[in-house]
């Protein structure tokens, strides 16, 4: 299944895979992860090894533990902070309770080992009239060893393994990556990306100024020639 979705919820338009939940554009962060199936928490146990013996003794790692079913996500160190997922949902509270953003998908992916949530901004703009063009924030929480927290501003829309992955590969010129040594700040996160209406009226700026030019084949060769010589 390359979607991968163990548990979804969506607002509006149905995903291609046609599973989760279907929900009104008005929820809560904290609603959303309810009806996503996300609430539930990650817990560090020691890891041990069993030997031929059946003697149990301990690796040194530890394990990251869902409270829901005691599924092991995966095996980390010792120094691991995981964001849990009320955390990641309480990220765009303050955008959802101004009415500038509203909870668009939710899920969980690769058996819990990734949680994502995304919003819409609430500010979309059409190209010439047909093309319309949104904004969301995304939050890419993964319970996986060697994976980084990423939020960002993307033009795509999260439902599954596939776009989410799309979405972390695509150029953005306003994310932020974090790895899990580190305590999770909220605030800092926040103020390095700035406000969505401002890089989002930059997009929208340099989008409508593309939609204007024309070319034919001698242009368009001319045009790679200089971009890639």
């Amino acid at each position: 299944m390359a979607h991968q979705v163990e548990t979804m919820a969506y607002a509006g338009e149905v995903p291609w895979h046609g599973l989760g939940v279907e929900v009104s554009n008005d929820l809560t962060p904290n609603q959303m992860m309810t009806k996503a199936g996300l609430d539930w928490t990650v817990d560090q146990v020691d890891s041990y090894a069993t030997l031929p013996n059946g003697k149990k003794v301990a690796t040194g790692m530890k394990a990251l533990v869902r409270s829901s079913d005691d599924k092991v996500l995966t095996n980390i160190g010792q120094i691991w902070n995981p964001v849990q997922n009320e955390e990641a949902f309480e990220f765009f509270s303050e955008y959802v309770l101004a009415g500038d953003m509203e909870m668009n998908t939710a899920g969980s992916l690769k058996g819990g080992r990734n949680v994502f949530a995304l919003a819409k901004v609430n500010e979309s703009f059409s190209i010439l009239g047909e093309d319309q063009v949104d904004s969301y924030l995304l939050f890419s929480n993964p319970h996986e060893y060697g994976k980084a927290i990423d939020i960002r501003f993307t033009p795509i829309r999260v439902v599954c393994n596939n776009t989410l992955t799309f979405s972390l590969n695509t150029r953005s010129s306003n994310f932020v990556k974090l790895n899990h040594r580190t305590k999770f700040n909220a605030d800092m996160v926040k103020e390095q990306m700035g406000l969505a209406s401002e890089k989002f009226a930059q997009y929208k700026e340099m989008a409508e100024f593309l939609s204007t030019r024309r070319y034919n084949t001698e242009s368009l060769i001319q045009y790679y020639n200089e971009v890639f010589p």
